[in-house]
Parts: C-alpha cells; structure tokens; sequence
C-alpha cells in the first residue's frame, strides 16, 4: 500500500470513528415545559394504548411524553400514565390535556395497576413504557409492522440503550434454571449481530402487545410478580407456552433509558419466575462464551450468504430470487447472515435496513466502545465459527470470498450458486461483437472460475435444468447440483379489458449488457418496422440504471424510457403486450416470469424463452433473432384480440415449475443431500 493510501484510509477511519451514530439522550428541563403546550390528541378509537409506568421524576416523565408526542404521529395514541407516589408529577401531569391518570391507590401494587390499566384501555394494541426513557423516531411503528408480517408475534420489544449509547439489552433469552441472558449487553449500539429483527424469549422495558388474544381474553400480567421486568417477562414467556405466539426483538425501535430499575425485581420475584420456568428451559443449557451466538430460536443448518454486491430485490429478478431463497430459509427456521464485498454507503444502506428488517443479520463495518472499527472481513471470519452452511453467489464473488476464508472453512459445507452461466452468456454476446483476444481471455477466465468453484464446493445451485445439464455435460457431479430457480406466482391483477390496453412494455437492469443490447434491438431495428404499420404503438421501457447518453438519444413520445419506478403494477396491468427479444444471456429470465405473473402476453426470443417452459402460440409467442419475424409476431398479438386471450389465459401454465413448493422442495433434496434432514 502506498503512503498516500495509507494516510487516506487512516483519514477515512478518523472520521467514521468520530462520526459514529448516536442516539439522542439530552433532557430538556423544565423551563421548557413551562411554555411547552403538550398537543395530545383525544381518541376515540385509538390504536395504541401506551402505558407509561414508574414514575419518580418530574423531569423524566415530561421529556418522556414530548418525546411520544414527537414521533410517530401518524398512528392513533390513548396515552395512560401510572403515577404511584409523586405529588409534584400528579400537580404537573393533572394540567396536561389528553392523558389519562391513574394511581396504585385502589391496586395492591404496580403490576396490579397495569393490569387496571389495560382493561380501561381503548387502543387494540397495549405498549408498556418505562418512564424514564426517551423514545426515538420509529419506536412505535416499527414494533406495529412486525404484527403485519409475522402471523404468530405475540409480543414485540425495543433495543433498550445506556446513556453511555451501549446496549442494555437487545432482548433475552432465558436457560436452563430460568438464567436470564441479556442479548447485547453492554456492546456498541450498531454492532450487526444485535441489529435485526428476531425472535428473544422475552423483552422489558418497551413492548408491545395485543389487549385481548384470540380467545377473546385480556392479555393481563402475572400479579404474583411486583416488578413489571419479571411479569413482562412471564407474559412473553406465556404466550409462547399457552398461545404458540413469539417474542419478537426490533432493532429499529430504540428506547433512551436513564434508569435501569426497570430490570429490577423485588421481593421473591426471581425465586418466583426461576421456579416457575426452571423446567421449561431445562433442556437449554448456557455456555459462558462472549463468541457464541445463542441462537435458541433457530434451526441447524445456518447459513452465511457471501455475495459481490448488496441484493435489490425491487431492482432485478437475481435480487428477487434471492429473497425468495431468504423467505424459504426463515419459514423454517434458518439463521441467516449476509455479507458482501461491495458496499455504496448512498444506494445500499435502504437495502441493509429492508434485509434487517426481515430478520437478517448484516455484516457492516461499525465501531466498538473502543473506537476499533471491526470490518466485514473480520465479522465473516467470526460468524463462520457459528454456521454450517456457507452460500457463495456468482464466479468473481465466489473467488473473492473463498480466497479470504478457505483455511476457516473445515467441517463446513460450501455451496456455489452460479445464478446464470457468464461465460455462456458471454459466448452467445460474441455474435453482436467484436470478439478480441482481450475478449477470449475474459470468457476463457470466467468459465476457469464457474468450473473450478463448482468443483470445489459440496453442492451446486443452479437456475434452470438446462444449465444443471449443461455443466453436468463439462465434468460437474450431476447429484450434487440442485435447481432453485425464480418463484413466480399469480399476482392477480386489476382485470383490464384487451381494447383498453395500450401499448408495448419491457423491463430489465440495465447494469445487465443483454437488456441494454434488448432495447438497442428494439429501437433501431424492431420498432421502425412495427411503425411503419402502426406508427400509433408506444413503448414503455422500465427498469433502474439506463444509461442517460442513450435515454437521450432514444427518448421520444413513442419510445418511452421511464427508469426505475417504486411500483411497476400500473405498467403491467394496462400494457397490451410485453416484449423480451433478448439475443443472447443466460439462465431463467425474471421478466418474463414477471408478465407472467401479470397474465400480460409474451413476444420473445429462444433466448428469453429459455428455461420457462413455454409453447408458441399457447403460453407466449416465440421469434427467431430476425428482426422482421420479431415486429410481425408483436403487430399479430397486439391487434389479435384471440390469439391475445389465449396467451392471457394461459399465461399461469409454466409458472407451475417456478412455485415456492418447488423450489422450497429442491432446498430441502440440496440440505438432505448435504447432511442436514428435517
């Protein structure tokens, strides 16, 4: 490395070290609340009742209440506050509008009180807050949106955090002799392993949780504990023994916590809860080991993902196929964790949030309370230790990762997911170039790297059956390759009559040469001969990443180039016809399945019918590369209300082989096959 280098990485360092994240802990004192309008809205119908108990300062409680009334404003709130023994909070909280106040002086404690609260309580969802915390942006909607895709959470909690912005706890999980284990504790507030959405045996603190079950019946505390940190941590624990529902953790609610009283028990509440639950943990025994990953909730094998550059399922069909991959793993009960070698601060960070918020653990460069900043490479090396099974994705990431950890990897399984054949790919591109011998020698090193990382690993994953026999055809063990190909499902769309459709439609990247060789095709060859029939047909080309010289040369009114577009189901829904002459590529083409999904009728080419199963004439309509062929088979369907119907309504025919049943069936044959059966 070079000095300049050198001095610029340490530069690059400082300033991450010094800029590192931090959640917001200053107080602000009661002067302000003096000319502070507290603006709580009245609700009829709340959502959310918020239950804030503990109170011992006036201080505390009036910034935990500005801070509730500053984020998440959008979700309807009844705020109930629980104030046990201070006289000057009551004067105080007694003047603020649209609060509500109760006392422990007709209850027989804490836990009692809060059970009176939540029978008097409005709101569909009960959430318990410790008084002497400052909630963030997101708190609350971030705990809500678990309850929308997680079917079976019955309870979710915050990562709570020190004045000191370490954790106090990202969860717990409970072993043998009801020992309490605090996920996190005491690490950085960023650090990965303590970064995503899981499931904990229990939460404190912060959690959230339905008012009545789905027996019709309150969910109360436990009155025989006096502490609130004992009874949220039998409620939770109940609802996974008497309900099958689970304690999820959220690391994207963060709660400031002053006063770490709210894990304290009194009285026997301990001795009460270890004699309660030691049985029911007695299989589960702690090991003493800061390294391990105490993983109780999931299911051997786990996995660790090594990819080249950060997945975008809403950007491409490899993306999204990865995804779904990631889908079937967690429905049964797989850990996960992702890495990749490139990282872009600006465009991938959104996706790291989406991947943690579904429950994967992402490797990221973060700094500890030591001000070392621990790189991906490092955290890798480390989650090797917890994993048995080690996803590879593609030639050039394949060879980056496994350089960097062949001699880590003993007793663990390697699997190769080609996600298309490049040097296929390459080779048939060689028609529409120039071939060089700088060319030769670039296919010549990919193929050299596809075969010498399928040779290697103990299992294959490929796209489509064709490419599993084309390199089982070069020397590859055909039972260790396995397809998982793209999932595609009917999306039943809006119903769209065939005359009120309008228009042609692709999509694709457009970091992918063949889509960009696609459009070329389709502008200066295909779509002057369909005008000179019908100059009325416009072109929809969707997709990120167009190049901007060419979206300035090819743009007009009739040839449309729209860039990526958050939502692509208008398009779908209301084009005629979907074009795909795709010359050459490899592997099962995402887009195709896509205007499947949608029932929207195919023109394509051999190439992009390749490995989707379809039938000229019955599922799509199938050109040659000639570009004439190709502007008669669009003129035909788009002005052919029969043939068009017949397409549309068999457009879910082929789809049948791109099920999640199917490909969740070929993961379990590749994980049987590995050594790992159910």
């Amino acid at each position: 490395m070079g000095i300049k280098r050198f001095f610029k990485n340490k530069i690059k360092d400082y300033r991450f070290i010094k800029n590192r994240r931090r959640v917001s802990v200053d107080l602000l004192n009661l002067d302000f609340f003096k000319s502070h309008p507290f603006n709580i809205p009245t609700q009829t119908n709340p959502e959310v009742s918020i239950i804030i108990h503990s109170i011992n300062d006036l201080k505390m409680i009036l910034n935990c209440l500005y801070a509730i009334e500053k984020y998440d404003q959008n979700i309807s709130k009844e705020i109930i506050v629980i104030n046990e023994k201070n006289v000057e909070a009551q004067q105080y909280l007694e003047k603020i509008k649209g609060i509500s106040l109760l006392s422990n002086k007709e209850s027989n404690g804490l836990t009692q009180t809060v059970n009176l609260s939540i029978e008097k309580a409005k709101g569909k969802f009960i959430y318990l807050l410790d008084s002497h915390t400052l909630v963030q942006e997101n708190y609350l909607s971030s705990l809500m949106e678990v309850f929308k895709v997680k079917e079976n959470a019955g309870a979710v909690g915050s990562k709570m955090i020190s004045l000191e912005n370490t954790v106090i706890e990202a969860g717990n999980l409970v072993f043998k002799n009801a020992e309490i284990i605090e996920l996190g504790k005491s690490e950085a507030i960023d650090t990965p392993q303590f970064n995503f959405l899981r499931k904990v045996n229990f939460c404190a603190g912060s959690l959230l949780f339905h008012k009545i079950n789905k027996n019709g019946d309150l969910n109360l505390l436990n009155e025989t504990f006096s502490s609130l940190y004992f009874a949220e941590a039998d409620l939770c624990l109940n609802l996974k023994k008497e309900k099958k529902l689970e304690t999820y953790y959220h690391p994207f609610s963060e709660i400031a916590c002053f006063d770490n009283s709210f894990k304290a028990g009194t009285g026997n509440d301990k001795e009460n809860f270890v004699n309660y639950w030691k049985s029911y943990f007695a299989d589960r025994e702690y090991v003493n080991n800061e390294k391990i990953d105490y993983s109780t909730h999931y299911k051997a094998p786990n996995f660790l993902f090594l990819e080249e550059n950060m997945p975008k399922p809403d950007q491409d069909s490899g993306s999204r196929r990865f995804l779904e991959i990631i889908k079937i793993l967690q429905k049964n009960n797989h850990k996960i964790t992702l890495a990749v070698r490139h990282f872009d601060e600006v465009t991938d960070l959104a996706y790291v949030k989406f991947f943690r918020g579904i429950g994967v653990e992402v490797c990221m460069d973060y700094v500890t309370l030591k001000d070392k900043i621990v790189k991906v490479a490092d955290q890798v090396k480390e989650a090797i230790r917890s994993v048995d099974i080690i996803w590879l994705f593609r030639p050039i990431g394949f060879d980056y990762w496994y350089q960097d950890i062949k001699y880590l990897i003993s007793g663990k399984k390697l699997v190769y997911d080609m996600v298309d054949l490049h040097y296929l790919r390459m080779e048939r591109e060689n028609k529409y170039i120039e071939v060089t011998k700088d060319r030769e020698k670039l296919i010549d090193f990919f193929r050299e790297k596809e075969y010498f990382g399928m040779n290697t690993v103990d299992a294959v994953v490929s796209i489509s059956d064709e490419e599993k026999n084309a390199v089982s055809k070069n020397g590859v063990s055909y039972e260790k390759i396995f397809t998982v190909s793209n999932i595609h499902q009917a999306v039943h769309p809006k119903p769209v009559d065939f005359l009120k459709r309008d228009g042609l439609l692709f999509i694709g990247g457009y970091n992918h040469l063949p889509n960009i060789d696609a459009v070329k095709f389709l502008h200066n060859e295909i779509m002057p001969l369909v005008w000179e029939k019908n100059k009325e047909i416009k072109i929809f080309i969707l997709g990120p990443d167009f190049p901007e010289e060419l979206k300035q040369e090819y743009h007009s009114e009739q040839f449309q180039i729209l860039g990526f577009q958050k939502s692509v189901d208008h398009w779908f829904e209301n084009a005629r016809v979907f074009v795909a002459p795709l010359r050459y590529g490899a592997g099962v083409k995402g887009k195709i399945g896509q205007a499947l999904e949608f029932k929207l009728p195919v023109v394509t080419t051999g190439i992009g019918a390749e490995g989707m199963s379809l039938e000229d004439r019955k599922t799509a309509l199938i050109s040659d590369e000639n570009p004439q062929n190709f502007a008669d088979k669009i003129l035909e369907l788009y002005d052919n209300e029969q043939l068009w119907q017949t397409l549309h309504e068999n457009s879910l025919l082929p789809l049948s082989k791109f099920s999640i049943e199917t490909q969740e069936e070929n993961i379990k044959k590749m994980l049987a096959y590995l050594g790992f059966e159910d």
